[in-house]
């Protein structure tokens, strides 16, 4: 079945404490291929507490010319606001963008802000979805031992920011997790905010997770229905094998048109316009 990835991660440098070998450009749409997947949205990445990251316009010459991928783009809230918000109003206007990801939880950032209401009108100018970390950072609680590496956002958090710009369609990430309960309530309650199935787990040392993973997603999907669930991978934190797993199991006995939803057309509806 024909899948559009909605949040993968691409560098050229070596991997560590990850299952892939690579998360070059080649690596991922090799894993594309085996896996039916028409587009992949690459997601740049600002870690200020790391001083590390993707760039808009690095990511951008690496796909540049290849269809297959979409580039969602970010800006350093914390550090640099003014240029990062320039950079995605000049990659926006020349239809260069395909949606825009707010690295909550890894930066402190108010969502009620001036800078953050500026970054929700520049994606109803152009009609750009915004995709919001939302929940516990993993990678924080196993190397600081802290839930978050900035302020937690909870799901309630976005559903605020979603009242305060009714028109953009807001994709909070990996289910929320851990604030489930929270999530099915705000996702229920307003229409513009949906979830994606990335970075339920790190495949390397969270496999035992994936079998009460497979049940959130299948409550997810019985409580919201399948309109509201999106697949993505969180690539190479979480494999595509896995992804692929725990939505299938999930799914059994759904009917093909909610897979074509979760797979494909609803990620469509939001990136392919």
């Amino acid at each position: 079945m024909k899948k559009i990835d909605i949040h993968c991660h691409s560098t050229p440098r070596k991997l560590q404490d990850v299952v892939p070998e690579s998360a070059s450009i080649s690596a991922i749409r090799t894993k594309m291929e085996e896996h039916e997947i028409e587009r992949t949205a690459l997601l740049a990445s600002y870690f200020p507490h790391k001083s590390s990251g993707i760039s808009n316009y690095r990511l951008q010459h690496w796909i540049k010319g290849e269809a297959q991928f979409m580039l969602v783009g970010s800006l350093d809230v914390e550090h640099y606001f003014n240029q990062g918000y320039n950079e995605l109003e000049e990659l926006a206007s020349e239809g260069a963008l395909s949606g825009i990801k707010i690295y909550t939880c890894y930066q402190q950032i108010d969502l009620a802000s001036e800078k953050l209401q500026k970054v929700g009108r520049l994606a109803e100018r152009y009609e750009l979805p915004i995709m919001f970390h939302v929940g516990h950072s993993y990678s924080s609680m196993r190397t600081t031992g802290n839930i978050s590496v900035a302020n937690l956002i909870k799901p309630s958090d976005v559903a605020s920011y979603a009242e305060r710009h009714p028109t953009i369609p807001i994709v909070l990430a990996h289910m929320g997790k851990p604030f489930f309960d929270e999530l099915v309530q705000v996702i229920n309650s307003i229409p513009t905010l949906y979830t994606d199935m990335s970075g339920l787990i790190d495949s390397k040392f969270d496999q035992a997770d994936k079998e009460g993973c497979v049940q959130e997603i299948r409550t997810f999907l019985e409580l919201c229905g399948s309109d509201k669930l999106l697949f993505g991978t969180d690539f190479p934190i979480q494999t595509h094998e896995d992804t692929v797993y725990m939505l299938e199991k999930a799914m059994r006995g759904f009917s093909e048109q909610d897979k074509e939803k979760v797979y494909y057309q609803n990620a469509e509806r939001l990136l392919l316009k």
